[in-house]
């Protein structure tokens, strides 16, 4: 079975919860790492023969035209990380569907693609958000990655498998893809990115994931381009943070070929079009 590779297409200071660091009024001023990280995940992807899917954030599509319509030329799914990178639940209906729309026709615009997925900033369409489903399947959307079945950014009682989540309205469905995650006696813990997939034994992800395929889910794995830059050292950023952006980072390359050696890996847009419609369970928010 595929497993989704998705690559959260953003710049080093798109992190959640710190504008008081990072203000959104100085994100112009700040040097961007996007064009040195994409080529490094673009060689690799082309060295492994792997299509990916990027969810790219409207502010660094708008900053960076050719970088979008670069990785669209080399056969790389485009899909949406909002335009703004604003947390769902603390946005509104009204301001989510403008800043959904503006995000996904600038993309479409600039890719050529038609854009089928999104996954939302820290993974916020959650149970606080459950309104932005009807959002999503009127702007077009087929599917989505922004559920995780983790405590604190979502919750650890999701599915962990493939599923569908309905309009409140009766009018259409969206495929969610969750994030791979351990289960332990504490609490669920991110295995499919982040500090979680550099830091468990790539033995114990690859068995994760073959056991989801066994069930007829894929697996979903996510990647930032700033784990391909070094370890941040500003140490205004909290603890948690520093923790989450560095822990493991020296390990990002060597992981991610043990990955390619274990597991089909492609495209979200190509996981779902062989995926076995039978297979997947409609639950609700």
């Amino acid at each position: 079975m595929k497993n989704c590779l998705s690559i959260d297409w953003e710049d080093w200071f798109h992190v959640c919860e710190v504008e008081h660091i990072y203000p959104r009024r100085d994100w112009d001023t700040f040097p961007s790492i996007l064009e040195e990280a994409t080529d490094k995940i673009l060689e690799l992807l082309n060295d492994k023969g792997v299509r990916g899917t990027f969810f790219m954030l409207g502010y660094c599509a708008a900053r960076h035209p050719k970088l979008v319509r670069r990785i669209a030329n080399q056969g790389h799914e485009v899909a949406c990380h909002s335009f703004s990178h604003q947390l769902v639940y603390e946005s509104d209906p009204e301001a989510f569907a403008v800043d959904l729309t503006r995000g996904k026709k600038l993309l479409e615009d600039l890719s050529g693609q038609a854009v089928r997925g999104f996954r939302a900033p820290q993974w916020s369409l959650n149970h606080r958000a459950a309104w932005a489903v009807d959002q999503l399947i009127a702007a077009g959307f087929e599917y989505d990655s922004s559920r995780a079945p983790l405590p604190i950014v979502g919750r650890s009682d999701s599915p962990e498998e493939v599923h569908l989540l309905p309009s409140a309205n009766g009018k259409g469905r969206l495929v969610e893809l969750p994030p791979l995650v351990f289960k332990t006696p504490w609490a669920n813990l991110p295995a499919g990115g982040g500090w979680g997939l550099r830091t468990w034994p790539i033995r114990a992800i690859v068995g994760k994931a073959s056991r989801l395929n066994a069930k007829g889910s894929p697996a979903t794995f996510f990647i930032h381009p700033a784990e391909f830059m070094g370890r941040r050292r500003d140490s205004r950023l909290p603890w948690k943070k520093r923790f989450v952006l560095n822990f493991g980072l020296r390990r990002t390359e060597e992981v991610l070929d043990r990955l390619f050696e274990h597991l089909t890996l492609a495209a979200a847009a190509d996981v779902l079009d062989e995926l076995e419609a039978a297979t997947v369970q409609e639950v609700g928010l």
